[in-house]
């Protein structure tokens, strides 16, 4: 299956070529990020086809959109 993913941020360099990724039926949001090389510490937000997601082990399908919001730091 095929995802849309938007990196945001300081996330945006490990974007993949059109922004989608080709995954496993039956995949997670976890295995979206494993996949795009990003730790747990480098997200704060996933929004699943714009909804917030907490739950990274909600499975994504076909033509579904992740975008990932890293922490935002400053002072």
């Amino acid at each position: 299956m095929q995802i849309r993913v938007q990196l945001m941020g300081g996330l945006k360099s490990k974007s993949p070529a059109g922004n989608r990724i080709e995954l496993a039926d039956g995949a997670t949001i976890n295995d979206a990020l494993s996949l795009l090389g990003l730790e747990a510490k480098q997200v704060q937000i996933v929004m699943h086809n714009s909804r917030p997601q907490p739950n990274r082990g909600t499975a994504v399908h076909d033509g579904d959109e992740l975008t990932v919001v890293p922490p935002v730091g400053g002072g």
